[in-house]
C-alpha cells in the first residue's frame, strides 16, 4: 500500500519510513501515528510478508518500523537478512512479543531498536527519533540487563539465550502448540531437521521429554507469544 502523510516541515525533507505491522489493523495503526509527524513521510506501508519485502526493495526508506513475527517466517532470520542486504536502511522493531525474550536477539541480528506495544505512543516517537539518529533503543529493562550482563553478574537468571535464532524459532513455534510438520512446513526446514531442534532444546534447557519440552515452551512463551509467527 503506498501512503500519503502529512506535509514535511519547511527547511527538511521528512525522513522516509516503510511501516510493517503483522495485521491490516496494526498496518494502519502505525501508518496513522507516524504520518501524522511531519518529520516522516510513511512511503509504504504493509502487513505481509512478500509485500513488506516489495516494499523494503522499491523505497529504500530511512527506516524500517516492522513487527517481525509474519506469516511462515522466521522473524530473527528475516531481521538478520534485511540487515545485511540494507545496511543503511535503520531498522526499529515494533512488538507484542516479549522484550526479555526477543531483544537482544533482534539486536544480535541488526535491529537497531525495540519497543514493545504495550508501550506509549510518544514512546515510539522517541525510539523512531533515536534509531534515526544513529542509535540504538531499547528499554530500561533491557538496558539494566545489558549493563549487569556488562558487569559479569552472576546471579542474573538463566535465559533463553542458550538456545541459537532458530532453535528459539522452533521453540516458539511448539509454544503456539505447531506440531514437528507444521514446524517444518512453516520454517522451510525437514522434520528430521525440527526433531534434532527438539532434542538440542531438550538438552539444553533440561527437559525430560517431548510432552516436558511442550509444557516449558507454553509457560515460558505462551502467555506473551500466541503465535510467534503471527501474535
Amino acid at each position: 500500500m503506498i501512503v500519503k502523510t502529512a506535509a514535511k516541515s519547511a527547511g527538511a525533507e521528512p525522513r522516509r519510513v516503510v511501516a510493517v505491522g503483522d495485521t491490516i489493523i496494526s498496518e494502519r495503526g502505525l501508518v496513522a501515528i507516524i504520518g501524522a509527524d511531519p518529520r516522516y513521510h510513511v512511503c509504504g506501508a504493509a502487513h505481509t510478508f512478500q509485500e513488506a519485502n516489495r516494499l523494503v526493495r522499491q523505497h529504500r526508506p530511512d527506516v524500517l518500523v516492522i513487527e517481525p513475527f509474519l506469516e511462515n517466517c522466521d522473524a530473527i532470520r528475516w531481521i538478520k537478512d534485511l540487515a545485511s542486504e540494507f545496511p543503511r536502511i535503520r531498522i526499529l522493531i515494533v512488538s507484542a512479543q516479549s522484550e526479555l525474550t526477543y531483544a537482544e536477539r533482534a539486536f544480535r541480528a541488526g535491529a537497531s531498536g525495540y519497543w514493545m506495544k504495550s508501550s506509549s505512543v510518544e514512546e515510539l516517537m522517541h525510539a523512531l527519533e533515536t534509531v534515526l539518529a544513529g542509535d540504538v533503543y531499547a528499554s530500561r529493562a533491557i538496558t539494566s540487563i545489558a549493563m549487569q550482563k556488562f558487569a559479569g553478574d552472576r546471579n542474573l537468571p538463566p535465559g533463553l539465550d542458550v538456545l541459537s535464532d532458530r532453535e528459539m524459532a522452533v521453540f516458539a513455534l511448539i509454544a503456539a502448540g505447531h506440531g514437528i510438520g507444521q514446524i517444518a512446513k512453516e520454517l522451510g526446514i525437514s522434520r528430521k531437521t525440527v526433531e534434532t531442534h527438539f532434542e538440542h532444546i531438550k538438552l539444553k534447557l533440561g527437559y525430560a521429554d517431548a510432552e516436558a519440552l511442550k509444557r516449558g515452551a507454553r509457560k515460558l512463551l505462551g502467555a506473551v507469544a500466541g503465535s510467534p509467527q503471527r501474535p
